[in-house]
């Protein structure tokens, strides 16, 4: 937990990152003072949090999302519950049918005029991206799927939000690093939508991975 005339690495890292995200505390110096605490509440209330200037747990999960978040694209040990995947959604093509399942962000985004800026990866590719061979993009993850849909600010966030709404995913969900699992036509997949986290700031990914 961090708070006021709380120093060291901690302060460091939460300061860089507030930066990142746009809260900028005045500068990186390591110590928590009024101006990091000001940028700390900006981004609770931008993220529905309370807003008390102090990090704990939730606040946490908002800002950094899992360790090593920007190297996550589908891999997470956060869990976040089981539903029950709407009527159209669907199943099927490749990838152990995980493909299918992506049609609908797909037509979602397109819908407003979003194309897809990313689908499967080679290992090439995946390096050259800095992103892990855990992910949902790559190509040797043959039970996986992923596609990114280039979108920033308000409208990142709306298309992120129909999305979630769109596969009974929580709304919580966005901004953190939490997989959703689903239930369409029988078979249960994991689903990750990641926007407005570390890497994840232009663009709104949808990971399926066939659980």
């Amino acid at each position: 937990m961090l708070r006021v005339n709380s120093r060291g690495s901690d302060v460091t890292r939460l300061q860089q990152t507030l930066t990142e995200r746009g809260f900028s505390p005045r500068g990186v110096d390591g110590a928590f003072g009024n101006n990091t605490r000001a940028a700390v509440m900006a981004f609770q209330r931008a993220q529905g949090l309370t807003a008390d200037g102090i990090v704990g747990p939730d606040t946490a999960r908002r800002l950094f999302g899992s360790s090593d978040a920007k190297y996550y694209d589908g891999v997470s040990d956060f869990q976040s519950g089981s539903t029950t995947g709407p009527g159209n959604v669907t199943s099927g093509g490749g990838w152990g049918g995980s493909e299918r399942v992506a049609d609908t962000a797909v037509s979602i985004a397109r819908s407003m005029g979003i194309g897809v800026s990313s689908t499967k990866r080679n290992l090439a590719d995946t390096h050259r991206v800095g992103s892990t061979t855990g992910s949902d993009h790559y190509t040797g993850n043959t039970s996986a799927y992923a596609v990114d849909l280039p979108a920033r600010g308000a409208t990142g966030l709306d298309l992120a939000r129909r999305i979630a709404d769109a596969y009974g995913i929580p709304r919580s969900n966005i901004g953190t690093y939490n997989h959703h699992t689903v239930t369409i036509d029988g078979q249960r997949y994991r689903l990750q939508l990641l926007w407005n986290v570390s890497g994840h700031y232009d663009h709104v990914h949808l990971g399926i991975r066939r659980a």
